[in-house]
């Protein structure tokens, strides 16, 4: 499995785990929620700051995050 979609593999981990739906998490970060699908999807190259809007949207420290990946 490639890193990017490891991370959105996780992203949508973690959202479902906090019972969150797409639209609500976007909206909580202040982002397109088609681009949070595109993110889920591994569509899109998230940059670093988007990736820790996400965290914090999650509330998940970013390198809590990739700890999770490298597991």
């Amino acid at each position: 499995m490639e890193l990017l979609e490891k991370i959105s593999t996780e992203i949508k981990r973690l959202r479902k785990q906090k019972g969150l739906s797409q639209e609500s998490l976007a909206f909580k970060i202040d982002i397109d929620r088609k681009y949070a699908s595109l993110i889920e999807k591994g569509n899109t190259n998230l940059s670093v700051n988007y990736l820790k809007k996400v965290c914090e949207g999650l509330d998940i420290k970013l390198s809590d995050f990739f700890k999770n990946i490298e597991e």
